[in-house]
């Protein structure tokens, strides 16, 4: 398990550097925009696994300690799920420019806001 958590944090680490480390500019040129894109879709994938946690805190703060245990873990494996899932195929069509999908765009960027589905217009 130890081992588990430790590539799951070195992963994710990794995948925080790699976020920062690419431009987020602007400009509507095809190279920021699947750079993002391949940004987005590795983070996600990596990171999809806090959903779980974020879920489980935010329902517990909104209503009680039962209803995040509950509810909020049902929310969490969902938003666990489409998070992991929606990233990948953003990995894998990086390089077909596209909206995001995901709102907050990350799982960090705010933590307490719920996670939403759907093309940005």
């Amino acid at each position: 398990m130890s081992q588990i958590f430790r590539s799951l944090s070195l992963a994710t680490m990794f995948a925080a550097l790699f976020v920062i480390a690419i431009p987020q500019a602007s400009a509507n040129d095809y190279t920021t925009q699947v750079a993002d894109k391949f940004a987005r879709g590795f983070a996600n994938t990596v990171t999809g696994w806090v959903e779980l946690p974020k879920e489980i805190s935010n329902t517990t703060k909104k209503e009680n300690i039962g209803m995040g245990l509950t509810v909020g873990l049902a929310k969490g494996v969902v938003h666990t799920v489409g998070r992991t899932v929606v990233g990948a195929l953003e990995l894998v069509t990086f390089f077909i420019p596209s909206p995001e999908f995901v709102e907050p765009r990350y799982v960090w960027d705010p933590f307490d806001q719920e996670t939403t589905y759907g093309a940005k217009k």
